[in-house]
């Protein structure tokens, strides 16, 4: 009876660590995939960050890269200053 004893004593301490195993594995799974989608997210956003400044960047180049000549400064003056020529009519909508 003593060798049978020591036989199921050992058994459920095998079942503990097993189950302990499986719960250890579980929680370190699951906070795996958790940062895992904090650093999807995180990707997805620095990419569209990415973008938008490339577009700036080919903004401002193609900028840079124009004529500096009347149709220019007025352009820029419109765009940058919200100014107007004093024969255009300027209206206000009030949306802005």
């Amino acid at each position: 009876m003593n060798g049978s004893s020591k036989h199921i004593e050992l058994n459920i301490f095998v079942r503990i660590a097993i189950v302990l195993f499986i719960a250890v594995s579980v929680v370190l799974s699951a906070h795996n995939l958790m940062k895992y989608n904090d650093y999807r997210d995180k990707i997805e956003e620095l990419e569209y960050k990415k973008n938008e400044y490339s577009e700036s960047i080919e903004r401002i180049e193609y900028e840079l890269g124009c004529e500096f000549d009347d149709e220019y400064v007025i352009r820029i003056a419109k765009d940058k200053l919200n100014l107007c020529l004093p024969s255009e009519a300027v209206y206000y909508n009030g949306l802005d």
